[in-house]
């Protein structure tokens, strides 16, 4: 009865957690360049065989399952879809990599292209702030005088003035990490790498590429993350049920074996 408990209450945390990503996936369904996540599972041992305690258990219930537990979140780093702003200064990535921005002195990577030109004129991202690295890590700063501003497909930024003067400002830093596994997240569009980046080739057919006048949207798909969000929610509460059920047989019992 114990055991059938602990399989229930276990079940239950395990998809308490992943009701809380969906919920996050759901709630950044607009936030341009957010990457779902995903909660994985996996069964348990029985504890005693988990700790490698012996013991004289009835049947065969050492070669059952110890339930279900959460192995993991990850995420899912797919292509989001383009979504046509034609601002200027709004570029969405169409392949691999991640542009590097400055945040309270630290690198952090990001593909969330809607940018803006702050005060002194560097190019910055345009909800945070932070600042936009260029290929040699330094800041991209657009003069004052520029009446509009362009991005190439490889990155290049240039300043036109009221001529259509064109001044070549900097070049859009593009790196991938050595492996997707080291990233943190950070926010909902910013990411740690705890590991090396490397610089995007340019002339690489596979690098990405820069979309100016696009943004690239979020990876959350409404309508399947609110069927998985009903399902798990069926779910968690089957197994709080079940806690109740036999919660209450168990407590039958003892008031049986108490007469």
């Amino acid at each position: 009865m114990i055991y059938g408990l602990y399989l229930s209450a276990q079940g239950a945390d395990a998809q308490s957690t992943q009701l809380d990503v969906i919920s996050n996936n759901l709630a950044n369904a607009q936030t341009s360049s957010f990457k779902r996540d995903l909660a994985l599972f996996q069964a348990r041992q029985p504890h005693d065989v988990r700790k490698g305690i012996e013991g004289d258990v009835p049947g065969n219930v050492n070669n059952s399952t110890g339930g279900v537990e959460v192995s993991g979140v990850v995420t899912d780093y797919s292509q989001g879809p383009l979504l046509k702003t034609d601002s200027p200064l709004d570029v969405a990535l169409t392949g691999p990599g991640f542009m590097q921005v400055e945040a309270d002195g630290q690198t952090l990577l990001t593909r969330n292209g809607s940018l803006a030109i702050n005060e002194i004129g560097q190019l910055v991202t345009a909800s945070e702030g932070h600042t936009v690295l260029d290929s040699s890590g330094g800041s991209i700063e657009i003069p004052p005088d520029a009446a509009r501003v362009e991005i190439t497909p490889d990155g290049l930024v240039a300043a036109l003035d009221q001529q259509g003067a064109r001044l070549d400002v900097g070049q859009l830093g593009l790196v991938e990490p050595e492996s997707y596994h080291e990233l943190i997240k950070h926010g909902n569009s910013l990411y740690e790498s705890l590991g090396e980046t490397i610089p995007v080739v340019r002339d690489d057919p596979a690098a990405a590429e820069f979309r100016q006048g696009f943004l690239e949207g979020s990876g959350t798909q409404s309508v399947t993350e609110m069927m998985r969000l009903i399902e798990t929610s069926r779910a968690f509460e089957t197994n709080i049920n079940m806690i109740k059920y036999q919660d209450d047989a168990l407590g039958q019992l003892l008031q049986v074996v108490a007469r």
